[in-house]
Formats: structure tokens, sequence, C-alpha cells
């Protein structure tokens, strides 16, 4: 029997199942090829999909799972639950919020509801990491010859003294082929 419990209430029904998901963010960086390439832009947070059936004989339950979803906290911030659930122990989730609505469809057969909805991770641990991470410094960048408006510029003395990456330094390499400063 699977047990869900949000802030030590449970969460009556029968049959109750919980998904869950990680969603990883990627963007194609094949453009117009076949190539597989991708860049990693992180980690979702994590989220519940739970379905379950209650007894039309129970609607105090339906009742008392609408009032857990319409909570709210101060500011008018959906509540923040402490979850305990198998699955979210497992996928190291231990704080959830009510996300992408409560669903209850009558049966076509059986005297109950289908209920399904989601809870979506707060406070995850890939949030946490990235707020400690220490910030990347924003460095100064400038083009060859005088910056606009006057001597000097953003990048210092005319982009002198201003290390090149990898590719700045092959983009320097053909400029200076095809008869750029030198």
């Amino acid at each position: 029997m699977t047990l869900l419990l949000l802030d030590g209430e449970p969460v009556q029904g029968k049959t109750l199942k919980v998904t869950g998901n990680l969603r990883i963010e990627a963007d194609d960086m094949s453009g117009q090829t076949s190539n597989t390439e991708t860049a990693h832009k992180g980690f979702k947070p994590k989220t519940l999909t739970v379905t379950l059936t209650i007894p039309f004989v129970n609607s105090d339950w339906l009742r008392d799972l609408m009032r857990l979803a319409e909570a709210t906290e101060g500011g008018g911030q959906l509540k923040t639950y402490r979850v305990v659930n198998d699955t979210a122990a497992a996928f190291g989730m231990r704080q959830v919020q009510f996300a992408e609505g409560v669903s209850a469809r009558e049966d076509d057969t059986l005297a109950c509801w289908r209920i399904q909805f989601g809870l979506a991770e707060k406070k995850s641990n890939p949030e946490k990491v990235e707020k400690r991470r220490e910030k990347n410094g924003v460095t100064a960048q400038s083009g060859t010859g005088s910056a606009v408006g006057g001597a000097g510029g953003a990048g210092g003395e005319d982009g002198k003294g201003h290390e090149l990456t990898g590719f700045e330094a092959t983009l320097q390499k053909v400029d200076d082929w095809l008869g750029g400063d030198k």
C-alpha cells in the first residue's frame, strides 16, 4: 500500500500511485545537420504525479485534498509541504507544492472519482547548489580599434592586455591573416 503524507496529513484514497519525474533541459546544437550534440542547461525541479480513486461515499476525502491544494502561505504563495512517500524519498524530495492543478473525473462504471494531481519540488538540491555556487565574474570585452566616443574604452587600453579565449584566439588569427592590425 502506497502512503502519501503532506505535513503529516495523509492523502486519502484508493489505488494510490505516485510517479516521479526529473526533467533535464538541453538545447540542440546540431543546427541543420544530423549531429546529436546537445548543450546541458540544468535540471528542472523534480515532480510527482499522483493518481488515486476516491469513492463517492468518501467525498470528505476529496474535500480534504482540495483544502490542501488550495492552501496558501503569507503573501498568497502556494503552501509548501513536507512530503513523506517512498517515491519522493527515492528521488530525494523533501518539500513540495501543488502544481499543474487537480483533476477529478467521475468513473464510467464505478461509483468513484479518478483523481490526478502534480506536486513540484521546492528548495531542491540543485537549486541550493546553484545559489551557493560562486557567481562568474563579468569581464569587459572590447574589439580592435578605439572605443566609440573617445579613447580607452570598456576593455582597458584599446583591447590590449585582455587574455583571449580559445575561440577568440582563432578568430584573431583569421583576422590577422585577412589583413587585420599587424
